[in-house]
Parts: structure tokens; C-alpha cells; sequence
């Protein structure tokens, strides 16, 4: 059976100091495992090559003209699709303990002073790209376990909803009954007492328990963004979380699909969403 090759790794090395660039290089180019390698002579070069070719790690000098080094890290983190690249900074400045602690600060993974030996290099490398990969693999695993979870919430709540219609029908049918004959007394005491669990917002409270161990901050920070969400509002947020669908939020929150859709309005425009934007992704990535 054939083994899967393994992808190089994608490294990008940033340097205004041409030497420096063709020394790393070099390093990375008689390595093994192989790299596949990009190089920038300064950072807003660095930073679209960065989006185009979203490398596994990226390299690069603290004092370069332009965009500095810990202001190329600044922008990376600060969009979407760089933010999780690991950054080693580089120096050939007798830097103080101060600025290291500065640029792990600002994201930076590892700090390696010039000139750096092949060794040095390539073991800070593999460190790094390492250490991103655990990252990767710990941040899937629990992805993994949430939506796990998250299916779980979406089996009971649609099992709620089913044994509210059952008993729904069931009360229609002793309201029925009862109508039939004028000593139905029981009948309408179990009608009540259907009702008043179907009123009841003990369904709601014990999913919200479960819904906090799996999301824990997940009503805090809507909240918190969005003040203006109401009790209800917070409802259908956490159900669109779980994924259910718009049928089962109109049963569990009493609505209509019209009423639904007309929910989802009023939120998106709390929420300050576009007409593109669906809120149903929204919340899933919220």
C-alpha cells in the first residue's frame, strides 16, 4: 500500500538584506523534507504574497524600510485568512529583553538573532511549523467534540418538539371530548395541565444549561455586542447555533414559518447584517 506524500511546507522569508535572504534560502533549499519558499525584500510586498500564497511560516526582519516587522505581524493577525500563520522575527540589532518580550507580544512565535547558523534556522523552523501543526490538530479535535455536541442539542430539541405536538394533539382532542359531556371535570384538569407544559419554559432552561457547557460565552458576547437582543432573540440565536431548522425553531418558539423569517429580519437589522449576509452563518461562526 502506498504511503500519501506528504505536502512541503510553505515558507515565506522577509528581509530587506539580500544576503540574508539568500543564505535562508539556501538553508531551507538542502533541507528535508522539502520547503516550497517565497522571499520579500519588504513588508507590503510580504504581506501580499502572505495572502496569495498563505504560507505554514513566515520569517521575517524587525527593522526593514516600510512596514516593519512586528507591523507586518500586526496586519497578518489582523485578517482573517493570516491570522493563524506562526511568525518568526528576526534581528541583527543587539535587541533587550524588553523588545523580545515586545514581539512574542505581538504575536510572534520565536525570536532569532542574525546571522543565524543553518541549524539554528532550521530547528526554529521545524519547531515553529510544529507547534502550528498541534495547534491545528487540537483546534479540529474540538471543533470535532462542539459539533458533536451541537448535533446532540439538535437531537433533543427536535425530540421536544415532537413530544410538543404529540401533547398538543392530545390536548385538542381532550378539549374535543370534553365538550361532549358535562361532567368532564378530569378532562379539562388534563387539558390545563398539558397546557401548562406547553407554556412552560422548563424545555428551554434545561437545553440553555447544556447550551453554556458547549458555548460558554456565547450569550455574553451577543449581548455584549449586541445590546439591543431580547430574551427571544437570544432563543433563535441558540437554536440557528445548533443548526435547527426554520420548522423546528417556529414549533419550539411558537411562531409560524412566516414569523420565523420575520424574526430573522428583525435580528439581522439589530445585528447590522447586509441582505447578503445570512444570519444564519452569522451565528454559526460567532
Amino acid at each position: 500500500m502506498k504511503t500519501k506524500a506528504t505536502k512541503p511546507k510553505r515558507v515565506l522569508i522577509i528581509d530587506d538584506d539580500p544576503s540574508i535572504i539568500k543564505a535562508a534560502l539556501r538553508y531551507f533549499s538542502d533541507a528535508s523534507p522539502r520547503y516550497d519558499l517565497w522571499s520579500a525584500p519588504e513588508g507590503q510586498v510580504a504581506l501580499q504574497l502572505a495572502l496569495e500564497k498563505l504560507p505554514d511560516l513566515i520569517i521575517t526582519d524587525w527593522q526593514m524600510p516600510g512596514l516593519n516587522g512586528i507591523e507586518v505581524m500586526q496586519q497578518l493577525q489582523a485578517l482573517e485568512a493570516t491570522k493563524h500563520i506562526p511568525v518568526i522575527i528576526t534581528t541583527g540589532v543587539n535587541k533587550q529583553d524588553t523588545h523580545l518580550e515586545r514581539a512574542l507580544e505581538a504575536g510572534a512565535i520565536d525570536y532569532l538573532r542574525k546571522p543565524f547558523s543553518k541549524i539554528e534556522l532550521l530547528a526554529r523552523a521545524r519547531t515553529a511549523l510544529r507547534l502550528a501543526e498541534l495547534h491545528k490538530r487540537e483546534k479540529e479535535l474540538m471543533q470535532s467534540v462542539i459539533d458533536h455536541k451541537d448535533r446532540e442539542l439538535s437531537s433533543i430539541m427536535v425530540q421536544v418538539v415532537q413530544k410538543n405536538k404529540l401533547l398538543a394533539n392530545i390536548q385538542q382532542k381532550l378539549d374535543q371530548v370534553s365538550t361532549m359531556y358535562t361532567a368532564a371535570t378530569p378532562l379539562q384538569s388534563l387539558s390545563k395541565t398539558i397546557r401548562e407544559n406547553l407554556q412552560s419554559d422548563s424545555d428551554w432552561e434545561k437545553f440553555k444549561l447544556h447550551f453554556e457547557q458547549v458555548h460558554p460565552n456565547f450569550f455574553t458576547h451577543l449581548k455584549n455586542e449586541f445590546g439591543s437582543l431580547t430574551a427571544n432573540d437570544l432563543k433563535l440565536c441558540a437554536y440557528l447555533r445548533i443548526n435547527l431548522t426554520n420548522k423546528d425553531i417556529g414549533q419550539l418558539l411558537n411562531i409560524s414559518y412566516k414569523g420565523v423569517e420575520t424574526a430573522y429580519y428583525r435580528i439581522k437589522k439589530k445585528l447590522k447584517l447586509s441582505a447578503q449576509e445570512k444570519l444564519r452563518d452569522f451565528i454559526q461562526q460567532h
